[in-house]
């Protein structure tokens, strides 16, 4: 079952991380309901940014993984999400009425970022094995 998925997502990745991240700019932008886990837990909606973004990274970097191997590449492709999550938090701010934009949900996508970034070749030695 695990090498089924395993060559699933090796085939699709690309297609994958394009989702992801249409998925992550379009709940940026539109309303989205607020729901009560019953956690009670403060600034619950940046751990979900730290998430998302973790996410986002991790698919994008699995994607790229033989490009990502080069440093200067893995630097662009860090700048490149960073200045994603800016420009969708600027959108929020300019383009709706509903959502603001937010300079910690900001430093909570970064967190994420780096995260994705430095667990993903623990990620790919583990997935090798599979």
């Amino acid at each position: 079952m695990l090498r089924r998925i395993k060559k699933l997502l090796e085939h699709n990745a690309l297609i994958f991380a394009i989702i992801v991240t249409l998925v992550i700019a379009i709940l940026s932008l539109s309303i989205v309901p607020k729901i009560n886990l019953g956690l009670n837990i403060k600034s619950g909606d940046k751990y979900l940014h730290t998430l998302a973004y973790f996410v986002l990274s991790s698919i994008w970097y699995f994607a790229l993984q033989e490009k990502i191997k080069k440093p200067l590449f893995k630097i662009v492709t860090i700048i490149i999400l960073i200045l994603y999550g800016i420009i969708l938090e600027a959108l929020q701010g300019g383009i709706t009425n509903y959502r603001t934009a937010d300079f910690y949900d900001i430093i909570a996508n970064t967190v994420g970022i780096i995260l994705a970034t430095l667990l993903f070749n623990r990620f790919i030695r583990w997935f090798n094995t599979i």
